[in-house]
């Protein structure tokens, strides 16, 4: 299970980089971080500032964890009085930490995005509970198979006791007259009416 929180912060010549790692060891005394697991980071949208002068080009550069080796590119670019004040992103990022920084432009540039927290251990139980729910299901099948044995064992039972109570001979399909068996024989191949070869 993943719990999901609101993520943003600004980028300012105050303020110009930003480094996103919550597995950083947190304060002693703070305790809004008892739970540690698995962090990602999703950010959705840069929006400019008001402030921004017009034709001030703003470009935030992000470095983060690459597959062979960290990477660093720019994914913002806005441009103050353009009338694109705000972009849409879908930069996920698996692995902390990752840092943000205002590389061109005074900003402020506001990113915005969601930070999911997967529960430490939270895995080992649902596998624990898996195994639990599968031994379950096995022997619940287990017995779905031996009653069905047993049913169908019981009804082999029934029709040899049946076969026996006749003198053990099996029942004998009534006899048909040859006439009438040549006549549905000649309505067969004349194909005006269909029966099971069986009949005859």
């Amino acid at each position: 299970m993943t719990e999901d929180y609101f993520w943003g912060v600004t980028l300012d010549k105050t303020k110009g980089t930003e480094v996103w790692d919550p597995d950083v060891k947190p304060d002693a005394n703070d305790s809004t971080h008892v739970f540690r697991g698995e962090h990602t980071l999703l950010v959705k949208q840069a929006v400019l500032g008001p402030e921004v002068p017009d034709g001030e080009v703003n470009v935030i550069e992000v470095e983060a964890m690459g597959y062979k080796s960290d990477i660093k590119f720019p994914v913002v670019v806005l441009k103050g009085g353009s009338g694109h004040s705000q972009c849409v992103l879908d930069l996920l990022f698996p692995d902390p930490p990752v840092t943000f920084k205002l590389v061109k432009g005074n900003g402020p540039i506001h990113l915005l995005g969601n930070h999911s927290v997967g529960i430490a251990g939270e895995g080992m139980a649902d596998e624990e509970d898996d195994d639990e729910i599968d031994e379950e299901f096995e022997e619940e099948e287990e017995e779905v198979i031996e009653e069905e044995k047993n049913s169908v064992e019981e009804k082999k039972r029934k029709i040899a006791a049946n076969s026996n109570s006749k003198g053990g001979k099996a029942a004998k399909r009534p006899k048909i007259d040859s006439e009438v068996r040549n006549f549905i024989f000649m309505l067969i191949c004349l194909n005006f009416i269909k029966f099971p070869i069986n009949i005859i």
